[in-house]
C-alpha cells in the first residue's frame, strides 16, 4: 500500500477510536478539580480569561477560585481549558501558551492541536493553509499556493494530516505526511513525504527530532530525510527557535534560526537559514504567520 494511503488509514482509525471513546464536549473534555499548588485557565465565549483552580465539577456547571473570588460557570460559556504548565508562571502572571505550539517553522513538531482548535497560517504570503484538532490526537490541514500568474491548476495543493501516538507533559510522539500536487506542474501523482516525530521538553524550552521519507506514485526514496530543532521562550511575547535538515547519503545540510513574536493568539516566525556547505553559502529569509483560535 502507498505510504500516503497507509497514513490517511490510521487517521481514520484512530479517529473512529476517539469519537466512539469521547464521552464530553471536546471543549471540556479534561475539566477536573485542579489539585494544590497547580492553576487552571479557562477561556469563556465573552472573550475573558480566567486562572485559577477548578474546585468543583458538574455535568451542567463549573466551580471556579479565580483572584476575583469564587464564581459558578456555565459549560456551555467554556470555550477551551489549559492546564496551566507552572514554567508558564512569572512573578504570578501566567504566560500565554504559543499558539504555533505544534511546529517549528515549517516542521512539526510531536504535539497535534487539541478537539476543536483551528488555525489559520501564511508563509510568504502566498502560501497559506488551515489546521483543525479533529480529536485530541488528530489533526488534519491542509492549503494551496497564491502565486501570482499561475492558474488554478498550477498551484500547489497540499494536505497535512497528523496522528499523535503518545502524550505526557513531556514527550510527544507523533506520526505524518505532507502530501502535495500540481496537476499542471507535476509529472507525477500525489507527492510529498511522511515522517515520524518525537518532542521532548514542556512548553517553554523542547526539542524536536523527525526523521521523513520522500514518496511520489507510491514508491518511496531511498535517503532519509532527518530533521532536529527545538525552540525556547526568553518572555512573555517572545520565544528563539531552531530548525535543521540533513538528508542520509548527501553531504549537504540546512541550518535556520530566528525568534517567534507571539501573544494569546497569533504567532509571527521571521528567520534566516543557510546551507551548511562552505562552497555552496547563501541565505535565505523565512517569514510566516499563524492565528489560533
Amino acid at each position: 500500500m502507498p505510504l500516503h494511503r497507509l497514513l490517511l488509514a490510521i487517521v481514520l482509525f484512530v479517529g473512529l477510536s476517539d469519537k466512539l471513546c469521547a464521552q464530553d464536549t471536546a471543549r471540556t473534555a479534561n475539566l477536573t478539580v485542579t489539585p494544590v499548588g497547580r492553576l487552571t485557565q479557562l477561556s469563556l465565549r465573552d472573550g475573558s480569561t480566567l486562572n485559577g483552580r477548578v474546585l468543583e465539577v458538574t455535568p451542567g456547571t463549573v466551580r471556579f477560585e479565580s483572584s476575583i473570588g469564587e464564581t459558578t460557570i456555565s459549560r456551555a460559556n467554556i470555550v477551551s481549558v489549559r492546564q496551566v504548565d507552572p514554567e508558564s508562571v512569572h512573578e504570578g502572571e501566567v504566560w500565554p501558551e504559543d499558539p504555533s505550539r505544534t511546529r517549528l517553522f515549517f516542521a512539526p513538531t510531536g504535539r497535534t492541536m487539541r478537539a476543536g482548535e483551528y488555525y489559520f497560517s501564511d508563509v510568504f504570503i502566498f502560501l497559506p493553509s488551515g489546521q483543525v484538532g479533529v480529536t485530541d490526537r488528530i489533526t488534519l490541514g491542509g492549503g494551496m499556493s497564491l502565486i501570482p500568474g499561475l492558474g488554478v491548476d498550477e498551484q500547489l495543493f497540499y494536505l497535512t494530516p497528523k496522528v499523535g501516538l503518545y502524550a505526557s507533559d513531556n514527550v510527544h510522539v507523533a506520526i505524518g505526511a505532507l502530501v502535495a500536487s500540481a496537476r499542471n506542474l507535476l509529472d507525477v501523482g500525489p507527492a510529498g513525504i511522511g515522517y515520524g516525530v518525537a518532542t521532548f521538553g514542556g512548553e517553554n524550552a523542547s526539542v524536536t527530532t523527525a526523521a521523513g521519507v520522500a514518496f511520489a506514485n507510491g514508491e518511496t526514496a531511498s535517503s532519509t530525510l532527518l530533521m532536529i530543532g527545538g525552540s525556547t521562550r526568553v518572555s512573555r511575547s517572545l520565544a528563539l527557535v531552531t530548525e535543521n535538515y540533513l538528508v542520509t547519503g548527501h553531504s549537504g545540510s540546512v541550518i535556520s534560526g530566528g525568534v517567534r513574536v507571539l501573544s494569546d493568539h497569533i504567532a509571527v516566525d521571521i528567520a534566516l537559514g543557510s546551507q551548511a556547505d562552505p562552497d555552496h553559502f547563501g541565505l535565505f529569509p523565512y517569514l510566516s504567520f499563524i492565528y489560533r483560535w
